[in-house]
């Protein structure tokens, strides 16, 4: 009897120690995957830019990014619309890319004020007072919205989201040459000053809804102004919250 159980261990230690590696291997490999897995995505958020080439407008974003970039680098401890305006503008004057837009308009500091202490309201006013065709009004305002929504989201997730609507409204055909420039304006601003926040996470720095009205506001005149008047706007803001 005791001959047989010995031969029984002999028989069936190879068989356990066998199924002991598999688990470990198993466990390795799942690990490896999980970790390699990890480092592609790591290195995809990493390589992740708020650019969008099929957007002809793109360059809007871009301008606001680097002008906020100068102004918030220099540290300023300017607190009122006309102090700030002033400086965003005399650095934006050195942007070349935003001559090649054209001349932005001079910024109404009482509107600035106002669209800081009540944007949703200035927002709506501007949308339907604009010279916009009704489909167009809609979508802009439904983007707007939808973005409130999003901005607790992983800046890839926002990304892909407004690129998949500007894809919608490149290809609308109920749209004027002129909705399209507003709309496409707006949410380049829109997905480059978002990417600004999160990706850099700037800690002085952080969208707000007022950022997005005065880049509405701004580009119902034309997209330079829409540049100017968004970054004024969310200086504001941000100095105001301080």
């Amino acid at each position: 009897m005791k001959n047989l159980l010995l031969l029984l261990v002999v028989l069936t230690s190879p068989f356990v120690s066998c199924t002991s590696e598999s688990i470990d291997n198993a466990k390795i490999l799942d690990d490896g995957l999980i970790e390699n897995k990890s480092k592609k995505t790591a290195k995809l958020l990493q390589n992740l830019n708020p650019e969008n080439p099929a957007n002809v407008y793109d360059i809007a974003g871009k301008i606001h990014n680097d002008i906020l970039d100068v102004y918030l680098s220099g540290n300023y401890s300017y607190n009122t619309i006309a102090q700030i305006s002033q400086k965003v503008d005399s650095i934006a004057a050195l942007n070349s890319d935003l001559l090649n837009m054209g001349t932005s308009l001079p910024c109404n500091f009482q509107e600035i004020q106002e669209t800081v202490n009540d944007p949703q309201i200035k927002l709506e006013q501007a949308i339907a007072n604009s010279l916009m065709t009704n489909a167009a009004k809609i979508s802009l305002s439904n983007f707007m919205d939808s973005i409130l929504l999003l901005e607790t989201n992983e800046y890839a997730v926002i990304h892909q989201s407004i690129i998949s609507f500007e894809a919608s409204v490149i290809s609308n055909t109920q749209f004027s040459n002129e909705d399209k420039r507003i709309i496409l304006t707006t949410s380049s601003i829109v997905r480059h000053s978002t990417y600004y926040a999160k990706e850099r996470k700037d800690k002085d720095w952080e969208t707000s809804v007022g950022n997005r009205v005065g880049a509405v506001q701004g580009a119902l005149e034309n997209s330079s102004t829409a540049v100017n008047k968004s970054v004024v706007t969310g200086i504001i803001v941000q100095s105001q919250a301080e």
